[in-house]
């Protein structure tokens, strides 16, 4: 190896010199070097730079944001210095001051898809979803081409929907995410999660495969993934879609409801109570597996009225106490957790999106929702809870 002369040493800057020495393993020296450095010549911007570099490498992050600060100082349009330094606010759990930084970057450069993206972040982290998502969107945009910060972009975007509880939306940037950039572990951990978290269990177990494809060594991953398995076998074997009715009429729904067997023929049944009725879509008269569930309460104001004294089903009252559930709201939870094979947690996560969001609701495979039908009996068409298949 040729010898380096003094001459050509002497013109590397410190920072250079400084980044080489840690490089060679020597950071501590390296830091040391640069604080006296500093110390004589405090306006060396680049130096205060890699300074900030070094001390964050050793996770020194009050001391980095400093070195940043002076950095900013010194040259308040260098976009990376004033990225570094709102990292180093973020690790020090300054965010309104992390924020500040990554505006003033982003305003200095409006079309850098990875500033876009951390001031992005660091709203959600501020869990200010509304305001994360306009500036995660623009870094998908601004990252063109360029897959691999797409897919950084999607993952943010994916995270920002789950924390605004739209699972659909962040199921779908999960997926994007993952066929942009199949290398981005995260994403297709949290996309097998989210997909176990509104109980589509089997796809759920299919995105942990193709993690452990990717990362065969992950047992975390093979662990949650016996796990689904387990609870989608429970699951389908606890549901009454898709059971005969000799499993129906043993149920919860209609034994601790006493509802009786009122109609039906071949391909329906019918069960009632003085408060509701259950209507039951056969697949046909020999098999009579049960396709579709529809419960209807006969008299809504007297059932929304009334106690609950069938189902034993409790709530939790204004002032913290737990007392009994309406006869409407018992019967609900009772026929969503045995139709759709949940927990009465799940039931009651169901039941409220139901009621808030009037719309159809889906897990597991089958889909609920609020459906006005004609049920006959001298009624007026009437206000239900249908359950069945998704594909039915």
């Amino acid at each position: 190896m040729w010898p380096v002369s003094e001459d050509l040493m002497a013109c590397k800057s410190s920072a250079e010199l400084a980044l080489a020495k840690a490089d060679g393993g020597q950071i501590d020296g390296a830091i040391a070097d640069l604080e006296r450095h500093v110390a004589l010549d405090d306006a060396d911007d680049k130096a205060w730079l890699t300074l900030g570099v070094l001390l964050g490498r050793i996770e020194r992050w009050p001391d980095a944001a400093s070195a940043f600060e002076h950095a900013v100082d010194l040259d308040g349009d260098n976009v990376l210095a004033r990225v570094l330094y709102g990292r180093a606010l973020e690790r020090c759990d300054k965010l309104d001051l992390a924020v500040f930084q990554l505006l003033r970057a982003a305003k200095l450069d409006a079309s850098n898809p990875g500033v876009l993206r951390e001031l992005g972040s660091l709203f959600y982290k501020k869990g200010l979803f509304d305001k994360a998502l306009p500036w995660l969107l623009k870094a998908r945009a601004a990252a063109g081409a360029d897959a691999a910060e797409q897919a950084r972009a999607l993952y943010a975007i994916g995270l920002v929907a789950e924390a605004r509880r739209d699972p659909g939306a962040a199921i779908a940037s999960y997926r994007e995410c993952v066929r942009l950039d199949p290398a981005h572990l995260d994403a297709r951990k949290t996309l097998a999660d989210a997909l176990a978290g509104i109980g589509e269990h089997a796809q759920a177990i299919a995105a942990f495969d193709d993690l452990l494809k990717v990362d065969p060594r992950n047992e975390r991953a093979a662990m949650n993934r016996e796990v689904l398995a387990g609870a989608l076998e429970e699951m389908r074997a606890r549901r009454l879609i898709g059971k005969g009715v000799e499993v129906l009429e043993a149920s919860a729904l209609v034994q601790a409801g006493q509802m009786k067997r009122t109609g039906g023929d071949g391909t329906t049944a019918r069960y009632a109570n003085a408060l509701s009725e259950l209507h039951v879509r056969l697949d046909d008269a020999h098999a009579r597996k049960a396709l579709e569930l529809f419960l209807v309460l006969l008299d809504p104001a007297k059932a929304s009225a009334k106690r609950d004294a069938m189902f034993q089903v409790t709530v939790v009252a204004k002032d913290g106490r737990r007392e009994a559930a309406t006869y409407a709201t018992a019967v609900s939870l009772t026929f969503l957790r045995e139709a759709m094979g949940v927990p009465m947690t799940q039931a009651g996560e169901l039941y409220a999106r139901l009621l808030s969001d009037q719309g159809t609701v889906e897990f597991g495979g089958l889909w609920a929702k609020f459906e006005a039908r004609d049920v006959g009996g001298g009624h007026a068409p009437l206000n239900g809870l249908v359950v069945r298949a998704r594909e039915g």
